[in-house]
């Protein structure tokens, strides 16, 4: 068989403002560099994409939304840079995504779907961070940080990562990581495109500042969250004299502002 190109290996398709990623790469879905660096540029192409409103992202085939690294042919370079960036990039992508998940979602796989805002699953899906079980890993790419941040308590999240068990759907959900369980592929997708359909039909502007206030916020005091909601009211509630260019200025500047750059 034909090795697939790096083109192939994240395919993109719009659905009126959804916008639906592909992992495509093998039955598997291993994160090489082509995989990494075409999902990363896509994300960033989608930041300013006004056209996409909400995102889906899901694995091709039935085996698995995405095993993790291809360890065989892993470069550290890749590994460090170009792999933290994409996570990044779509953690704090001002857009609501949501995860599709069908059969293993093992490492980096796991950690895009924890990226996400919200997870959908099928019961038949397993999760793992397995780094502890290997000679000299470390779960990085937010494999502390992020998780930490979504699970229900500290020693969900101490479990997944002292362990490196694989645990199914059903255990993910009472962590608090899976937001809707489902029992077919079918069944999570069209769900997951009602969802993002809803989702996207919401003022954009809107949408992009919360969900980067609500980022902030979570870890902040009441007086700083509420100065930084207040922040929004000159551009969100904005005069007449305000053109639409302007309010997307205004916008993207409080964005940025509340968004550390990845450099």
């Amino acid at each position: 068989m034909a090795e697939k190109s790096d083109s192939e290996k994240v395919l993109f398709e719009k659905r009126k403002r959804v916008g639906i990623i592909t992992l495509n790469n093998g039955e598997m879905n291993v994160f090489d560099r082509g995989q990494i660096t075409q999902l990363r540029d896509l994300i960033r192409e989608l930041e300013t994409d006004e056209k996409i409103r909400a995102i889906l992202i899901q694995g091709s085939g039935t085996r698995a939304f995405s095993s993790g690294f291809d360890l065989k042919n892993l470069e550290k370079e890749l590994f460090i840079k170009d792999g933290q960036e994409m996570i990044y990039l779509l953690y704090h992508l001002p857009k609501p995504t949501i995860a599709l998940i069908h059969g293993y979602a093992i490492g980096i796989g796991f950690l895009v779907a924890l990226a996400c805002d919200f997870r959908y699953a099928t019961e038949e899906s397993s999760f793992s961070l397995p780094e502890i079980n290997y000679e000299i890993m470390f779960p990085t790419h937010g494999g502390c940080t992020i998780l930490s941040k979504l699970v229900s308590k500290p020693s969900d999240a101490k479990y997944i990562l002292f362990t490196g068990d694989r645990f199914p759907t059903s255990k993910a959900a009472q962590m608090g990581l899976i937001d809707e369980r489902f029992n077919t592929k079918d069944e999570m997708f069209s769900a997951g495109l009602e969802f993002a359909t809803k989702l996207s039909a919401k003022n954009a502007i809107v949408m992009a500042c919360t969900k980067v206030a609500l980022k902030k916020a979570i870890f902040a005091d009441l007086k700083t969250g509420m100065a930084m909601e207040m922040e929004t009211i000159p551009f969100i509630d904005r005069p007449s004299s305000m053109g639409k260019n302007e309010q997307q200025e205004a916008a993207q500047k409080y964005i940025e502002k509340y968004t550390e750059k990845w450099e």
